[in-house]
């Protein structure tokens, strides 16, 4: 599993986050996503709340990428995982109390991320794997 840095938990912690997933065939699909957490140095999750493309992507293919961007500092980092869809349990509570203080709908599952690699990019630089 790749790490996640202190610096990429910080940029986590102030930017929207973006999510590409593929259907079965291929077709992908991108989506904001603005309640991603850490839940710890190899893994990430968010609520999927909004429309049924994403949820139902990562249904038929666990793949996804996500990626911040700090549009100041012209830097990110792309997180590429496997996902795992969960509808009950703690983490599930965790993420519905948050959305629920922040007036946002409950989700539908929370996705899982399992950090498998990290990239590094900058604006005018050659992305590089980093994890």
């Amino acid at each position: 599993m790749a790490k996640l840095s202190s610096g990429m938990k910080e940029m986590l912690g102030k930017q929207l986050t973006f999510v590409a997933t593929a259907d079965k065939d291929g077709v992908v699909n991108v989506g904001p996503k603005g309640s991603t957490i850490i839940v710890d140095d190899d893994t990430l999750a968010y609520a999927e709340s909004a429309g049924d493309k994403t949820l139902r992507n990562l249904q038929e293919n666990p793949h996804i990428s996500m990626l911040v961007f700090d549009l100041e500092k012209r830097a990110g980092y792309q997180f590429k995982g496997n996902t795992e869809l969960i509808g009950a349990g703690s983490l599930f509570d965790e993420i519905t109390e948050r959305q629920r203080k922040r007036n946002r709908p409950g989700p539908k599952r929370v996705v899982k991320i399992h950090i498998t690699e990290i990239y590094q990019f900058a604006t005018g630089i050659p992305s590089s794997r980093v994890a």
